[in-house]
């Protein structure tokens, strides 16, 4: 999938990251921002020898709860939909 998305993320005083929120678009083009309602584990990896971190998350969509994967390219600082459940 690695599409890329906008994400409001919190850091704390040792550099680490929590994203909070997440803006995704639909089928019909209107974007639509989803409270990331909690974390289920995070990861440290190297993507294509790029270090990011692999969030996977549970976010409320249309009263359903909804399983992400999101990766927060540490380099350029961009954040990337890798998978949608």
């Amino acid at each position: 999938m690695n599409v890329p998305v906008d994400v409001l993320a919190t850091f704390n005083t040792i550099g680490g990251i929590k994203p909070t929120y997440i803006r995704l678009e639909d089928g019909d083009h209107m974007l639509h921002t989803h409270k990331i309602e909690d974390i289920l584990y995070t990861k440290e990896e190297k993507y294509a020898g790029i270090a990011a971190m692999l969030f996977c998350c549970n976010i409320r969509n249309d009263n359903c709860k909804q399983m992400i994967k999101l990766r927060y390219q540490i380099e350029s600082h961009t954040w990337v939909l890798v998978r949608s459940l």
